[in-house]
């Protein structure tokens, strides 16, 4: 009975571990990068950018169809619009040879003394309306249009970047601190065997309480460090949850750091690799579009040219009948050269200052690759003094406990030997995500 009590036990357990193991998320940095693309809000407006430029572009094309439009009018007079009779005419000698001819002949013939037109009615219009010639500004105005697709997707593309850059330096941040823990957990350890060595010597009277006293410090102080790092830990996974969108107590972060590649392999020249860039590739739009601009403008002096056709039907008049038509249309501004001049010299300096710009931020580009570089020897030297340096605190370490056993030391010495491993162990740690996250920025900028 008490087997299959066992048994029993044990099998609730392991369902229990199973659900507990399908909540939890295992993510690579790579796993975070995608979700945080997924989800990410910013990210998710850039789209609609690009989606309203490419709406933008599809209305500037429709510049190239036909305008139609069509009209009606109904109407119901209180008088004519139109009226006309014997009496209208300012000749009284026509007037009153009328009127003679009017008694006579006016009921014979069945003719009116006046007569009136327009009272009511219906007219219907229709035209269509084409472009010929506009003196470039539809062919410019298409291209400016394109331009602001290419340049949205640059856009876009530089968010990309940015998120990358916030979430692998979460990541590697929170590897980090979790390596943090375990470093504190061999401390602990070290310290736990002390406290028993120094309990049994205290009591055969080999030690002095006072230093079981320094032990008890020196626990606390790493009891406290746990603390302040776990709840970095807890502070940087909300974050990183946040930017990826799932819920920060079911990751597990799977991916761990180094041994880290040699940085020559990642150099690129930096004039190069900024002309690869996305911001480069932006400038360039921005001095396009300027020039573009100036084409419109100078367009607005120039000569245009339209073709189109009308029908039309009325009831307004007794001997109403469809009609129709077919026109042509040039429009030469003269008077608007002058206008325009200026705003072409306008143009010119804008041009002039989108061109001063680009040199300037590539020059100021070239400068920020170059110190992304810098910074990226400076971690991989960082990373080789940091390993030089815990080799040498685990070497300390040993030979001072040896020399701590053989009482040639004390024990704020052999204390003060783990304090020593410890930093040295952060410094390969805190250095390690230092190189990660300059080697992230580097290759940001160096695009190829």
């Amino acid at each position: 009975m008490k087997t299959h009590l066992l048994i029993l036990v044990l099998l609730l357990n392991l369902s229990v571990m199973a659900q507990e193991t399908d909540t939890l998320r295992r993510l690579s940095v790579n796993d975070c990068i995608d979700l945080a693309l997924q989800n990410n809000i910013g990210l998710k407006n850039n789209q609609l950018e690009i989606e309203k430029a490419r709406i933008t572009k599809k209305e500037a094309q429709t510049a190239y169809l036909p305008t139609v439009s069509a009209q009606a009018l109904a109407f119901d007079a209180l008088n004519p619009l139109l009226s006309f009779g014997i009496e209208d005419i300012d000749n009284a000698l026509v007037r009153q040879t009328l009127y003679n001819l009017y008694a006579q002949y006016g009921a014979i013939l069945g003719l009116e003394k006046e007569y009136s037109f327009a009272k009511n009615g219906v007219a219907l219009n229709a035209m269509a309306i084409e472009p010929v010639f506009a003196g470039g500004r539809i062919y410019h105005g298409n291209q400016l249009a394109k331009l602001g697709i290419e340049a949205a997707e640059y856009q876009a593309k530089i968010k990309e970047d940015e998120i990358q850059l916030q979430t692998e330096s979460l990541y590697w941040q929170i590897v980090s601190l979790q390596e943090k823990i375990t470093t504190l957990d061999q401390l602990d350890q070290l310290l736990d065997t002390l406290e028993k060595d120094l309990n049994g010597a205290i009591e055969a009277g080999l030690a002095m309480p006072t230093d079981q006293y320094k032990v008890t410090l020196k626990k606390n102080e790493s009891l406290l460090n746990r603390k302040k790092v776990n709840d970095g830990i807890t502070l940087l996974k909300m974050v990183l949850a946040q930017t990826i969108g799932v819920d920060w107590q079911t990751m597990i972060l799977t991916d761990t750091l180094g041994p880290e590649a040699v940085p020559t392999s990642f150099y690129h020249d930096a004039s190069a690799a900024v002309a690869q860039r996305n911001e480069s590739h932006l400038l360039d739009l921005s001095l396009q579009a300027e020039k573009l601009k100036k084409k419109m403008t100078l367009g607005e002096a120039l000569p245009s040219l339209m073709v189109g056709g009308s029908v039309n039907y009325h009831t307004i008049l007794d001997n109403s009948k469809p009609n129709a038509m077919v026109f042509a249309v040039l429009q030469v501004p003269i008077t608007d050269w002058h206008k325009t001049s200026y705003k072409l010299k306008k143009s010119d300096l804008d041009a002039e200052m989108a061109e001063n710009n680009r040199q300037d931020l590539t020059k100021m580009m070239e400068m920020q690759t170059n110190q992304a570089w810098f910074n990226l020897e400076q971690s991989w030297l960082r990373i080789s003094l940091a390993q030089t340096a815990l080799n040498d605190a685990k070497a300390n370490l040993k030979i001072t406990n040896d020399y701590y056993e053989a009482g040639l030391v004390s024990l704020s010495d052999l204390l003060e030997a783990q304090t020593m491993l410890k930093n040295s162990s952060d410094e390969l740690s805190d250095s390690r995500v230092e190189y990660q996250i300059n080697l992230v920025k580097y290759k940001q900028l160096t695009k190829f």
